[in-house]
């Protein structure tokens, strides 16, 4: 039983719960049968009844059917697997409650065998495979979605879901300009990197790799030739540490910056809908993005 579970029976047996639970286990086990026949504990049993079904559920319309079709870990998919995905799909009426298609679990479970240690990219696929496995959502989870996850990093995660989560993202590139007029590009894809904790900027090298890839896979388009309207939109540009440090380089002749902005396709926006976590749920606060805190100001 967990923890709450123990605190109702305990209330419910107030006269022996005080002591008996800081007490031994055999103690503690001879409380749980004097506490059998009270309303406290018949309702934390059908509760954990409950998660045991799901939990078996899953295993029967998740794990058995494809986890044969794949090469997986039997000790993440035959333990871990089913609670984290009881916790996922909680919320599912048990009407509602569907196998996925196999064109979504089985490349889903089969980057979930060589990434569940990943914390980012296993939240992805677990939230696509919730998805998937409601009939009310079924539809959003495309088959496409469990293959951009295949070529994200864990690192990268933070940032797109961050990006994802607006229409649009002020971007910026850093040019050399000749008195010619010509230019060569110092940095491309350049945003608004922030420490979630503290709200200063921070650098994120690999951003402008990230966004090549995102705009690759389709999820977002850049462009330098439109921007936001707001010019505020970009007053952040000249206080960035990357625009600073070429400010101050050897060799730049004159440094300016094209406004740009990144663009979430319908592509994009569907992806994010379905590996985002289901209604009501909550991420354990014991994983951290392997990204770092940061976000997007």
């Amino acid at each position: 039983m967990t923890g709450p579970e123990i605190a109702a029976v305990g209330k419910a047996i107030e006269v022996l719960g005080q002591r008996a639970l800081a007490q031994d286990e055999k103690t503690r086990d001879e409380l749980l049968v004097a506490a059998q026949g009270t309303p406290e504990f018949q309702a934390a049993a059908r509760t954990a009844a409950a998660r045991i079904a799901v939990k078996e559920r899953i295993k029967l319309r998740l794990y058995q059917p494809f986890a044969r079709m794949i090469g997986v870990s039997k000790a993440y998919f035959e333990d871990v697997f089913p609670d984290e995905m009881a916790a996922r799909t909680a919320h599912i009426p048990d009407e509602h409650m569907v196998t996925p298609p196999a064109s979504v679990a089985v490349p889903a479970m089969q980057g979930l065998s060589y990434s569940f240690e990943e914390a980012d990219l296993r939240e992805l696929y677990l939230n696509l495979l919730t998805t998937a496995t409601d009939d009310r959502r079924s539809e959003s989870a495309h088959p496409a979605f469990a293959e951009v996850i295949k070529q994200l990093s864990a690192r990268e995660t933070t940032l797109l879901n961050a990006t994802l989560s607006r229409l649009s993202v002020p971007a910026a590139r850093l040019d050399d300009r000749a008195d010619s007029g010509g230019y060569r590009v110092l940095l491309s894809h350049l945003i608004d990197v922030r420490d979630v904790l503290t709200n200063e900027p921070i650098e994120a090298p690999l951003a402008p790799l990230w966004i090549d890839n995102w705009e690759r896979l389709g999820l977002i388009d850049v462009s330098y030739q439109s921007h936001l309207v707001d010019e505020k939109q970009y007053e952040w540009v000249v206080k960035r540490p990357e625009y600073i440090q070429f400010s101050r380089a050897i060799g730049v002749r004159k440094l300016v910056h094209t406004k740009g902005m990144i663009s979430r396709t319908s592509f994009g926006e569907r992806f994010i809908q379905a590996v985002s976590p289901p209604p009501g749920f909550v991420r354990p606060s014991t994983v951290e993005d392997a990204g770092g805190h940061v976000t997007l100001h």
